[in-house]
C-alpha cells in the first residue's frame, strides 16, 4: 500500500493502473475526467495529473478536453512488448541471481507457490496477480529502478489482456515449472542459467498470447 503521505495523484495513478488490469476500465474504452473524479471521489486536478503520468508510462492516451482512451492490445503490441520484456528481465534476473539474499529467495519461493496454488484452481485473475508479484519482486532484486518503472507501466495493458483471454492449454502448468526453475537458478546464484530461463519464459508467454490473436488475423 502507498504511504499515507503519498500525493493523491500518485495513489490515484496506481489505483487506475490496477483497475485497468482488473477490468474496471476496459481496454479500448474512453473515460472522462468527470467519470474518474466521480468514481474515485477526488477533484479533477489529481485525476489530470494521474492521467498525465499514466500517459508517460504508455498506459493511456490523453484526449484534449475529453479524458483518456485505454488502448487496445494487438499482435504487434504483444510481440514488441514481450521481446522488450525478455531483454530487460533476463538482465534483471541475472543481477538478482548475483545479489539475492536468502530472505529474498525464500520470498520468491513463497510467491512461486502462490502462483502454483492459483494455477491449480485455474483462477485467471489470481494467476495474473501472482505472476506480476513474482516477476516484480525478481525485477526489484535486480536493483535497476529505471528498468522496473519501464516494465511496470507497459505490463498493465498486457496483464489486462491476459485476464480477458486467459491461458492456452497447458500454459499454467508450464509456467509453474518455469517459475520453479527460475527461482532455483536465482537461489543457486547461476546468473547465466537464470537469464536463459527467463528469456525462454518470456518468449513462451509471447507465443501463448499471440495465439489468442491468431483467430482474428486474416
Amino acid at each position: 500500500m502507498p504511504a499515507i503521505n503519498t500525493p493523491t495523484y500518485m495513489r490515484l495513478r496506481d489505483q487506475v493502473r490496477a483497475d485497468i488490469v482488473t477490468g474496471v476500465w476496459a481496454l479500448g474504452s474512453h473515460v472522462t475526467l468527470a467519470q474518474l473524479s466521480a468514481h474515485y471521489q477526488v477533484s479533477a486536478n489529481p485525476v489530470r495529473e494521474a492521467l498525465l503520468q499514466l500517459q508517460g508510462e504508455g498506459v493511456i492516451a490523453m484526449r484534449m478536453n475529453r479524458g483518456a482512451v485505454i488502448p487496445l492490445v494487438d499482435e504487434k503490441y504483444i510481440d514488441n512488448l514481450y521481446r522488450l520484456r525478455g531483454a530487460i528481465q533476463s538482465m534483471l534476473v541475472r543481477d538478482a541471481a548475483r545479489m539475492a539474499t536468502p530472505e529474498q529467495v525464500d520470498r520468491l519461493m513463497e510467491m512461486a507457490l502462490a502462483y502454483e496454488t492459483a494455477a491449480a484452481s485455474s483462477d485467471t485473475d489470481a494467476c495474473v496477480a501472482a505472476n506480476r508479484e513474482l516477476h516484480r519482486h525478481i525485477d526489484v532484486i535486480g536493483n535497476n529502478p529505471l528498468a522496473v518503472d519501464l516494465l511496470q507501466g507497459r505490463s498493465t495493458l498486457v496483464d489486462a489482456y491476459r485476464r480477458s483471454v486467459g491461458y492456452g492449454v497447458g500454459r499454467l502448468e508450464l509456467v509453474v515449472e518455469q517459475h520453479k526453475k527460475i527461482v532455483e537458478a536465482i537461489a543457486s546464484g547461476d546468473e547465466e542459467k537464470a537469464a536463459q530461463l527467463m528469456l525462454e519464459h518470456t518468449d513462451s508467454s509471447r507465443i501463448d498470447l499471440l495465439a489468442t490473436c491468431a483467430p482474428q488475423a486474416k
